[in-house]
């Protein structure tokens, strides 16, 4: 059996060609989540509001006014090494937002064509849910995100993929 030749690796990433000369990324072991906390608008409670994470992302270093660039997400995280999907989704709400849910699934999409990652796509309703005070992980890329709540249809504006794919698939879900 022909194997992918290792170009470069590091402990949690490697670049790879394939017998065809195909180059990838593989991330070892980062499956990640992407979870929609979603709430009952005050407003009107015929619609919802999601929480949005402003988060940097690896994608783009950029700096303004001397701080990194945040970028719109859903909650998001890695799955660690032996945890399950919907394990990771629990973990990382309470993390980046301190509150305490069951997740409902709504599917997976793979994150791109160069990579072997996967998210599982999770969703949460938090109407009339008190949060305790976000842990967080302890790093300085987590502290530096905060949380937002946006109409649903922000969603569908957003640059970042899971929350373009978590619109049409919520809508899909939760508005039939």
């Amino acid at each position: 059996m022909v194997t992918d030749r290792i170009i470069f690796q590091a402990k949690w990433i490697a670049v790879k060609e394939s017998p065809r000369g195909f180059q990838y990324l593989e991330r070892k072991g980062k499956n990640s989540v992407a979870v929609f906390l979603l709430k009952k608008s005050s407003v009107n409670p015929q619609q919802y509001e999601v929480l949005i994470r402003q988060q940097h992302l690896c994608l783009d270093n950029r700096e303004v006014d001397g701080r990194f660039k945040l970028f719109p997400c859903p909650i998001t995280g890695a799955l660690e090494e032996g945890e399950s999907p919907e394990t990771a989704a629990r973990r990382e709400v309470y993390e980046e937002a301190g509150y305490r849910v069951q997740v409902q699934s709504f599917g997976q999409y793979i994150v791109g064509t160069q990579v072997n990652e996967i998210c599982y796509l999770y969703y949460a309703d938090v109407t009339a849910i008190e949060p305790d005070i976000a842990p967080q992980d302890g790093t300085y890329m987590e502290s530096i995100g905060r949380n937002e709540w946006h109409p649903f249809d922000y969603l569908k504006d957003c640059d970042y993929a899971a929350c373009q794919i978590g619109y049409f698939k919520l809508q899909a879900q939760l508005f039939q």
